[in-house]
């Protein structure tokens, strides 16, 4: 077995370790390889798609957080991005960069394994959508009456 080292601060790793014990940082396990002949991922492993938490990310700020199974942390970055956008325009913007960002890299982690796996709630994500679509359309119409 080859030697394996920290990719924060280089220092050796034992056989086993999940943490450095010099920086602390996480250590990604490596798998054993597939058996010939089998796919590479086994049967029934679940895994999040990073790129279309970003997306989800993208067109609705906080929906690719819940995807990954973080509905809190979502709601908190919707909120987040739309209060910035009403302030200044640059802190939503730099919230909603963020939130494409979180999505995207908490996406890679559950699938590492270095952090826990979250279920998506299908019927949560749909009910983010709606509200935020029928926020949408009062903070327009309100807008177009002149309040």
């Amino acid at each position: 077995m080859a030697a394996r080292f920290c990719e924060s601060c280089g220092a050796a790793l034992k056989e086993g370790d999940r943490f450095c014990e010099n920086c602390g940082a996480a250590v990604a396990v490596p798998s054993p390889p597939p058996p010939p002949g089998t796919a590479a991922s086994p049967a029934g492993a679940k895994e999040k798609n990073p790129t279309i938490s970003l997306i989800l990310s993208f067109f609705f700020p906080g929906l690719g957080s819940i995807y990954n199974g973080d509905t809190l942390k979502g709601i908190a970055i919707y909120i987040g991005t739309i209060i910035g956008m009403f302030l200044l325009l640059i802190p939503g913007i730099i919230i909603w960069i963020y939130g494409m960002y979180d999505a995207y890299t908490t996406a890679k982690k559950m699938n590492a394994g270095l952090i826990p796996f979250k279920e998506a709630n299908t019927l949560v994500m749909i009910g983010f959508v709606v509200a935020v679509l029928i926020i949408g359309a009062i903070v327009f119409m309100s807008m177009m009456v002149g309040f």
